[in-house]
């Protein structure tokens, strides 16, 4: 893989490396942890790419700079989530139901689970609430 170019193993990272390790990742439950671990798996592709060990001391910033990229594979991430719950809205009512409380269930006992859409997706999507999530939703499918 010496001979070949930086473009080649660029997109070769790209193409192969990260459509399995992002499969099905718009179903992830994203925290703040989890997001530092993509982050460093990220970081680490470029540095194994341009042959950087750890011991080199050079920062993350300088590895991407040597790549010629940025770091984008969080936005990816985040990217597709946003597609697929759209998707979901859009053509789910079952799920539509559940998540506007038409569902009724006991509750459980234990710490409240994350609410996946309404607590991470509006975070993540810089809105307010749920409706204009759905507001947003319903709009681009026209």
């Amino acid at each position: 893989m010496n001979n070949l170019s930086l473009e080649i193993k660029k997109k070769l990272i790209k193409s192969c490396i990260w459509s399995v390790a992002l499969y099905r990742s718009e179903t992830w439950n994203l925290g703040k942890n989890e997001e530092r671990v993509i982050n460093a798996f990220e970081t680490r592709c470029w540095r194994r790419m341009l042959k950087i060990k750890w011991t080199h001391r050079i920062t993350n910033d300088e590895v991407f700079q040597r790549a010629k990229e940025e770091s984008v594979l969080l936005k990816i991430l985040k990217n597709r989530c946003h597609s697929w719950i759209g998707y979901i809205i859009r053509h789910n009512k079952f799920v539509v139901n559940i998540l506007e409380g038409a569902v009724s269930r006991q509750k459980a006992t234990g710490r409240p689970q994350l609410q996946y859409l309404i607590k991470q997706v509006t975070r993540n999507k810089g809105r307010d609430s749920y409706r204009a999530i759905k507001r947003m939703a319903c709009n681009n499918s026209r």
